[in-house]
């Protein structure tokens, strides 16, 4: 029995509202040939008995359950069992357009690529976010070239454009297996290192300036909670993992680490005027011992040491994480 083109991975926790549409939307693809591989996080709704009902109709499932431990973990389990020839990514509250897969295995083999990345809109579902901040289009913005990783990354960083969430992304699995890249265990925003070190180590990426996923702005979701010490940690995290790594890397990816060490440090600095004063003094001491201040541009700075200027926010522009 051949292997699947492509195995799609998908962690579950808590999304029973939305996770027909997102299941539904992946068994539609108008390319067939794919291994759904569902990790089912510990839910403690009603999505358990959704899944298994899936399953239990269409054999690409692959449906694994396991204790709550957070998407890294998840991830990194589904990505352990995939068989297929490329990846995908998917998340149980959003909807993928049916010729994705077809669109984007078109390009790769087409132009023998190791990362496809593409557009996304979003839309509001009672979340309260800024839907403005959520922009995944690069249309007209961005060139269609085939580029190396590094250049890709360079210029998207450059445009303001780099995105590190998954759904954006296809990509070929030997990249993967042969650079031994995985989710980074216990930490949220894992997308940050796992997604950067795939454009490291791309030697072939492209964009397709297609709108290819739809992204649900809702209540409770990881991006609506709020900012809280334990993202800033994970931020550090990624910080010290990617240093640790520019030093095995060519020049351009270390300039591509510089430029994203210094937005996710102006990120963590703005978005941590939300935080008590005793937890932005463990996140100052985290600044300090890294060396960050110097990368943190001043109307940052000020936001993170006087947190009531934020209602000037207006006047202090701030594009958030590479969300």
């Amino acid at each position: 029995m051949k292997n699947p083109i492509v195995s799609v991975i998908m962690p579950v926790y808590n999304t029973a509202l939305y996770l027909g549409e997102a299941v539904d939307s992946v068994l539609t693809q108008t390319m067939s040939d794919f291994e759904f591989i569902i990790i089912n996080d510990g839910s403690t709704d009603s999505g358990g008995e959704i899944l298994e009902r899936y399953a239990g109709l269409d054999s690409r499932i692959k449906l694994y359950t396991k204790n709550n431990e957070g998407s890294s973990i998840a991830r990194s389990l589904g990505l352990s069992k995939a068989i297929g020839d490329y990846l995908y990514f998917m998340d149980s509250d959003d909807i993928l357009e049916e010729t994705a897969f077809e669109d984007s295995l078109s390009l790769m083999k087409l132009n023998d690529l190791d990362l496809v990345t593409f557009d996304a809109v979003s839309f509001d579902n009672n979340s309260g976010l800024d839907q403005e901040s959520f922009c995944y289009d690069k249309k007209g913005k961005f060139p269609t070239d085939v580029m190396t990783g590094p250049e890709m990354m360079y210029s998207l960083l450059n445009t303001g454009l780099f995105r590190v969430t998954p759904w954006i992304h296809f990509i070929k699995r030997d990249l993967v297996k042969i650079n031994g890249l995985d989710f980074y265990p216990g930490i949220i925003n894992e997308d940050e290192l796992f997604f950067s070190r795939v454009y490291f180590y791309s030697k072939r990426c492209a964009y397709l300036p297609k709108v290819l996923f739809k992204r649900r702005l809702r209540p409770n979701s990881t991006m609506s909670v709020g900012f809280s010490v334990k993202r800033a940690n994970s931020y550090f995290i990624i910080i010290d993992q990617l240093r640790q790594e520019s030093i095995l890397l060519p020049d351009l990816s270390k300039t591509n680490i510089k430029l994203l060490v210094s937005n996710i440090s102006n990120g963590v600095a703005y978005q941590s005027s939300v935080l008590k004063l005793r937890e932005r003094i463990s996140v100052f001491k985290n600044f300090w011992e890294r060396g960050l201040f110097s990368m943190i541009k001043f109307k940052n700075l000020i936001v993170f040491l006087f947190p009531f200027t934020t209602k000037i926010k207006s006047s202090l522009p701030f594009r958030a994480l590479t969300i």
